[in-house]
């Protein structure tokens, strides 16, 4: 029979005894205690709630979970734990997003028939590469394939970001997302019964929210209206469900807000919102994800900056850039315009938002249009809100525990007992927001996110 190899410990216990000419029984050698745990330590930390930056800190993860936080040198290191040095680094959680759409654009296509298993899993390691640990897909999620992966994830077969989801949305037939790809994912209700009916049949399959449109896409579809809206939040509320509500019209959020919805998808874009509705959201206690990223790109008539960013290109090939950059020079100057005087509107509805105290998520709407890229656009809508008013520590707490702590997760806070998602970075996002783009590496449940693999496969280099 084929011995194992003896352990360090062992050897020693073996040397010790030849030496000191023990010839009697001896105890049986003990094997060095062994542990998963990894002390991380030296790092500049961004716990993702209001406290300073700690400098000098270190926490200890084990089992995918922090278990202490302190600063280099006061936690131990458990016999067999690894430890590793972050100094110069800059560490934040992992952003929890609450408003994606995976599983739809495949290089130059954006179709129906790319909703598959394959696709929506390289959405979601497309988002853990960027620093989102967490991705709620808001309504397109049409069929089986959501939950079996949800399952998935669950039993740790499937990795990156952690996936929650609405399932369908649910509007008037054929009046749901604004995409043709992502259309026929909706439900469509005309009556009370039917509407009380597919919150049912979504509950029943284990969504983590419900999302509604209310919108007719400017007098093209049919839209929600308050008796059929009402009902499902109603029947939401009932099956301890919260209910995001898609808007346009500042008329149908006030009619929302007093309906009892939780959460908006959207700011209202037909106008600034009232002090009036923004004091009603305040007190109903309504979040809000501005969801800034898209109407902001409507307002160029030539490709934007961000388009030849070093990071994006780590996941976007060559000739998808490019057919983005076409779609800028495409836009006349009157649509560019007009797109502006939304975004002005979007920007003071932030500010009376901020300054109300109303709580405030990250939503990028990513992969809900054609080349609003996975992941990235997250880190842009970051850099949106701190132009639009918030500070870079309010914008951040917004997109990691203000937005878990809205949908139940144990993450989005680097503190004890929270699952080990964060960001290490190359500089600190608090001195400039566009430093969260400097990412040197990612952690997922504890687990370090191949990077470099990821961006071989979709780039080659």
């Amino acid at each position: 029979m084929v011995r194992p190899p003896l352990s360090f410990s062992a050897i020693t216990t073996l040397l010790l005894a030849v030496a000191c000419g023990g010839g009697g029984p001896q105890e049986p050698p003990t094997e060095a205690p062994t542990s998963d745990a990894v002390l991380y330590e030296g790092f500049r930390l961004i716990t993702g709630d209001e406290r300073a930056p700690v400098e000098g800190a270190a926490f200890l993860v084990d089992g995918g979970i922090i278990q202490a936080v302190g600063l280099r040198g006061d936690l131990g290191l458990p016999p067999g734990a690894v430890r590793v040095d972050l100094i110069e680094k800059t560490v934040m959680p992992a952003l929890v997003s609450l408003h994606g759409h995976p599983g739809f654009q495949v290089g130059l296509t954006f179709k129906a028939d790319n909703y598959t298993r394959k696709t929506v899993s390289d959405h979601l390691d497309r988002y853990a590469y960027y620093g989102v640990g967490t991705i709620v897909s808001l309504g397109t999620d049409g069929g089986d394939l959501v939950y079996e992966i949800k399952d998935n994830q669950a039993d740790g077969t499937l990795g990156g970001a952690r996936l929650l989801t609405a399932g369908g949305g649910i509007a008037r037939p054929n009046a749901g997302p604004n995409s043709p790809a992502m259309r026929p994912s909706a439900l469509g209700v005309s009556t009370v019964d039917e509407a009380r009916a597919a919150v049912q049949e979504l509950a029943s399959r284990g969504v983590d929210v419900v999302k509604i449109w209310v919108d007719d896409r400017g007098g093209s579809v049919a839209k929600l209206s308050p008796e059929l809206s009402a009902a499902i939040i109603e029947e939401a509320h009932v099956r301890d469900l919260q209910l995001i509500a898609h808007v346009f019209y500042a008329a149908d959020a006030v009619e929302l807000v007093e309906q009892g919805v939780d959460g908006f998808a959207h700011l209202a874009r037909d106008q600034e919102m009232s002090s009036e509705l923004v004091a009603a959201i305040a007190r109903r206690g309504v979040f809000v994800m501005p969801n800034l990223a898209i109407p902001e790109r409507m307002t160029y008539t030539e490709p934007p900056a961000w388009l030849d960013d070093p990071l994006l290109h780590e996941s976007i090939t060559p000739d998808v850039i490019e057919r983005a950059k076409e779609s800028f020079t495409d836009r006349s100057a009157a649509a560019a315009a007009d797109a502006r005087k939304t975004w002005d509107y979007m920007q003071a509805s932030l500010v009376k938002l901020k300054e109300a105290g109303v709580t405030l998520v990250l939503g990028a709407d990513s992969g809900g249009v054609i080349d609003t890229f996975i992941g990235h656009t997250e880190l842009r809508e970051l850099e949106l809100m701190v132009n639009a008013g918030l500070t870079p520590n309010e914008a951040i707490m917004a997109s990691t525990s203000v937005s878990a702590n809205t949908v139940g997760i144990e993450a989005g806070l680097l503190t004890a007992g929270k699952s080990a998602d964060f960001i290490v970075l190359d500089a600190n996002p608090l001195d400039d927001i566009a430093n969260a783009r400097q990412i040197d590496q990612v952690f997922l449940k504890g687990i370090k996110v191949d990077r470099d693999g990821l961006r071989r496969r979709w780039t080659g280099r």
